[in-house]
């Protein structure tokens, strides 16, 4: 889990309109991001580049570890979207994670989902080795039970910082973002 303080309170309601508005509106970004994934037996880490488009698909290529480097996926539709895994020129269709949005391959394409078309259950403000990020907290349900997101980004919404995500009040996976580059 993220060890970030707390040292301010409340942001306004028009934080997370801003912050929808500009995910709806970005046409692409580039980001180099390390996801650890908390199973109930072991931490993984994984490392990838992620390449966000308005337009067309999502795609990553993982970078970390060495053993699973050039594995390489895309993502298309919204919401959950439709996924495919590929590697070396092999591509396996109908790839869709069990729990979508709470895995390493597509936990960063349903965040952004969530950023562009939902309205947070919270937001505040908090302040993090001296710089004030904006955080976000999406709540929802599925069959399997309750969901939590919680995200930080710059000041200004423009920029994820990193994100926690929760099955059943359980961290399951910490997203980190590295480097982001949004595309003119």
């Amino acid at each position: 889990m993220l060890a970030l303080t707390v040292l301010s309170g409340c942001g306004t309601a028009a934080d997370s309109e801003n912050v929808r508005s500009y995910f709806s509106e970005v046409t692409g970004f580039e980001a180099h991001v390390k996801i650890l994934s908390n199973l109930e037996d072991s931490v993984l880490e994984y490392e990838l580049d992620y390449v966000y488009n308005k337009e067309d698909s999502d795609s990553f290529t993982i970078t970390a570890p060495e053993t699973l480097a050039g594995i390489g996926g895309t993502i298309a539709g919204t919401g959950s979207g439709q996924f495919s895994l590929q590697y070396d020129g092999a591509q396996l269709d109908d790839a869709m994670p069990q729990r979508t949005g709470l895995t390493p391959a597509d936990s960063l394409f349903c965040l952004l989902s969530d950023l562009r078309n939902d309205a947070p259950a919270g937001q505040w403000t908090e302040d993090v080795a001296g710089q004030t990020l904006l955080v976000l907290r999406y709540e929802s349900e599925d069959d399997r039970g309750k969901i939590a997101k919680q995200v930080w980004l710059t000041a200004d919404g423009r920029q994820p910082v990193c994100a926690e995500l929760y099955a059943d009040n359980r961290c399951i996976l910490t997203i980190q973002v590295i480097r982001y580059q949004e595309k003119t």
